[in-house]
This record gives C-alpha cells, sequence and structure tokens, in this order.
C-alpha cells in the first residue's frame, strides 16, 4: 500500500465510502419527497432548485455526521472525503442519466450545498462531548 493510506487514522475509508452512500440514498428519498410534493400541488416547479440544494445538504450533513460519529479520533478528516465521495457518486449518476452536466444547470450551487452541509456536521461533531474520542481524565479521590 502507498504511504498515504497507510498513515490515515484506522477505518477511515470505510467510514467515509459508507457516509457518502448513506448521503447518496439519503439524497434520493429526500429528492422523492421533493417529487411528491411537486406532483400533489404542494410546492411549485419554481421552488424545485432551492429544495434540491437543501436536501443535498441535509444529505451530506447526514452523510458527514455519519463518519465523524464513527471516528475514532478528533479528527475530522473524514468530511470532506465523503463530501468528495457524494460528490462523486452524484455526478456519475448524473452522467448517466443526462446527455451533459454544465455548471449553468445548477451543479456549484449543488457543489457548494453539499460542502456547507458537511461544514456544518463537522462543526456539531467537533462540540459534542467527546467520550471514547478524546483524553480521558483519571479520578483521584481526595483524602479530607
Amino acid at each position: 500500500m502507498s504511504k498515504i493510506v497507510m498513515s490515515l487514522p484506522e477505518g477511515m475509508v470505510k467510514n467515509s465510502l459508507i457516509g457518502g452512500l448513506l448521503a447518496l440514498l439519503s439524497y434520493v428519498a429526500l429528492q422523492f419527497l421533493c417529487a411528491l410534493l411537486v406532483d400533489n400541488g404542494l410546492l411549485e416547479l419554481d421552488q424545485i432548485y432551492p429544495l434540491v440544494c437543501v436536501t443535498a445538504a441535509v444529505a451530506s450533513f447526514l452523510g458527514c455526521g455519519y463518519s465523524v460519529l464513527r471516528g475514532k479520533g478528533a479528527s475530522m478528516l473524514p468530511v470532506p472525503a465523503v463530501v468528495v465521495v457524494f460528490l462523486t457518486l452524484t455526478l456519475a449518476a448524473a452522467l448517466f442519466t443526462a446527455d451533459a452536466v454544465s455548471i449553468e444547470n445548477g451543479l456549484t450551487g449543488l457543489g457548494l450545498s453539499m460542502a456547507a452541509g458537511g461544514l456544518l456536521a463537522a462543526l456539531v461533531g467537533y462540540n459534542l462531548p467527546k467520550g471514547n474520542r478524546g483524553r480521558t481524565r483519571s479520578h483521584v479521590r481526595r483524602r479530607r
């Protein structure tokens, strides 16, 4: 194995891949929900693009949150890895289903929404109590 892969925290690649797949699955589920809302007439077609960006941010938050919670260290290194996996899987699906993918079709907003969801997951994960991830404090009894 290469030196870079061997220096990564244990389980980071697996957690990043699972987090990216979890993000993709939740994104697809949220898109089905949005399509259902549009079909029932609760949302208009003008509201689709902002809703796609919101669902991308929520899905990225869920996938990155999984990898942050599964991480054994205090490192936030899996967060960008999950966002990259999620964006890559989304772009691959878009390339298979569309004739062309371009920035004019809203790719920038979608990518920024994914990054924002990952950043939010990193901030929330950093502020969670460390538990087993941080330093353990030894409790010493004091004599009176």
